[in-house]
């Protein structure tokens, strides 16, 4: 059986309880309905990606410095098996790859189902880790700054725990690692499956046990009902819509996970009154994380600010974004009342 204490367990030893700010607490309890309590969690989606290519370890090192609780690499397989940070399992969307001659006649239709074979690309599993290291990481969001393009190297799993122990939140607490498990099946059927790696990979840097500082995702619930029974972390759901996350609970023996996931839509309507998922998910024992927030994309229920706002009303346990700069100002001041 899930042991639904692991979520609290995490955010304890976070040190968050009666913290207003990642910055430094308030001392004072947090004014609203979370899960556990406690202030909700920033989670920097990609790394700071907003000002900074994502999945580097210059963008999540910035992330930290802007406030960030967490740190969130995507997780892919190199030829050779080694985990890396990438969100996408081909390559040319944020890297300089088709720059590489060398590289030209890696470029195939794909061998992830996910696209049906109907892309033809430059995939992480055709490259191994010295190849990789030998592109370059780029800004995927056109109306982006490109002033970093060509300068960042992609980092592995490792190299991300690395940062992440060396490294202290602005509260001068423990940075969380937040990895999410990019398309396991598609990697187990190219023979690498990815619970037992990723696991062993935390191991190996003391991040495995009950309140280390790291939180598991995944959009695929079987993986997430693999892993979840093979750890003491809290392991996440991720749904993009009410109806995959109905399909997610529809699998035998869910709800078998810590927390969800999930878009704003979800958690709010376009007026900022709860859709009840949070208040339902709570009455399980289920934390709700939303992704995620973008300064710079418009999005029904008003600027961003006012969209974090209103989901923190309700409750919200955490949240994605890439400028994680606004996401801890937001927490801030909504957690001292302004």
């Amino acid at each position: 059986m899930l042991n639904r204490n692991r979520y609290a367990t995490l955010v304890s030893a976070l040190a968050l309880a009666g913290c207003a700010t990642s910055a430094g607490g308030g001392g004072t309890s947090w004014p609203a309905p979370t899960l556990t309590g406690e202030r909700p969690i920033v989670i920097a989606h990609r790394g700071a990606s907003g000002l900074r290519p994502e999945h580097t370890l210059e963008g999540y090192r910035l992330a930290i410095m802007q406030g960030a609780d967490c740190i969130e690499p995507d997780l892919v397989f190199t030829k050779d098996g080694v985990l890396v940070a990438r969100h996408d399992t081909f390559l040319s969307a944020t890297t300089d790859v088709a720059d590489h001659p060398e590289f030209a006649d890696r470029k195939r239709p794909s061998p992830d189902p996910e696209f049906a074979g109907k892309k033809v690309d430059w995939w992480v599993a055709d490259f191994t880790l010295a190849e990789l290291k030998t592109l370059r990481a780029k800004q995927l969001f056109p109306m982006r700054s490109k002033e970093f393009d060509g300068k960042f190297q992609i980092p592995t799993f490792d190299e991300v725990l690395d940062l992440a122990a060396s490294s202290k939140t602005l509260s001068g607490k423990p940075v969380c690692v937040y990895p999410e498990a990019k398309s396991p099946a598609y990697h187990a059927s190219l023979g690498m499956p990815m619970a037992g790696p990723i696991l062993e990979t935390l191991k190996k840097h003391g991040m495995d046990r009950a309140g280390s500082p790291v939180f598991i995702q995944s959009f695929e619930p079987l993986f997430v009902k693999e892993i979840a029974p093979m750890t003491e972390l809290p392991v996440i759901m991720l749904a993009g819509t009410q109806a995959d996350y109905d399909a997610d609970m529809a699998v035998e023996g869910a709800p078998f996970w810590d927390g969800a996931g999930v878009t704003h839509p979800m958690v709010a309507n376009p007026d900022g009154t709860s859709t009840g998922f949070i208040e339902k998910a709570h009455s399980q024992g289920i934390a709700v994380h939303v992704w995620t927030y973008r300064d710079d994309v418009p999005a029904p229920g008003g600027d961003v600010e006012t969209r974090i706002r209103s989901a923190l009303t309700l409750g919200l346990d955490g949240f994605f974004t890439d400028f994680p700069a606004t996401g801890a100002r937001v927490v801030y001041e909504f957690g001292e009342g302004e």
